[in-house]
């Protein structure tokens, strides 16, 4: 076949230093489609908040016109002390509940943004190890070569 042993190490070296790009580019693209696929479930637990908190602003809102409707049939003055306490429990209820959902949407938005960040580095820590592995691999295959074909001529 006439391939001498340094041909082979060659050859060899060129098809681990192509997988080994090959597999960094492969996991590169995963870790960009998972991220596309954080992105999106970000925005959309984002949006999700932003209904929670329009649902209870809602729910209070209909609770003070109930309350309304309320002393309006029963004959509460509009100055009344423990009307004015419901009414102040109602809005004070409301705006705890708005901040808890607002608290909620915060973490959930760190927690997307921390794994986020956690790909990124993964995926500049792969590059860099996988054309480090590249190299090592080139540099270690050109030294058997040369050592082979050096070997070759002196026998």
């Amino acid at each position: 076949m006439g391939l001498n042993a340094s041909t082979l190490f060659l050859i060899s070296t060129a098809a681990t230093t192509i997988g080994t790009i090959s597999s960094v580019r492969a996991q590169r693209a995963a870790i960009q489609r998972e991220n596309y696929r954080l992105e999106t479930e970000r925005k959309l637990a984002e949006v999700q908040a932003l209904e929670e908190g329009n649902a209870r602003t809602e729910i209070g809102l209909q609770e003070l016109a109930n309350n309304l409707a309320y002393q309006s049939t029963a004959g509460y003055l509009d100055n009344s002390m423990s009307f004015i306490n419901i009414n102040r429990q109602v809005k004070k209820n409301t705006e705890k509940d708005l901040a808890n959902i607002r608290l909620m949407g915060k973490s959930t938005q760190n927690k997307f943004q921390q794994r986020l960040f956690e790909n990124e580095y993964q995926s500049q820590q792969l590059l860099f190890g996988g054309y480090t592995s590249a190299a090592a691999s080139l540099t270690s295959g050109f030294a058997r070569s040369k050592y082979y074909k050096g070997s070759e001529t002196s026998t």
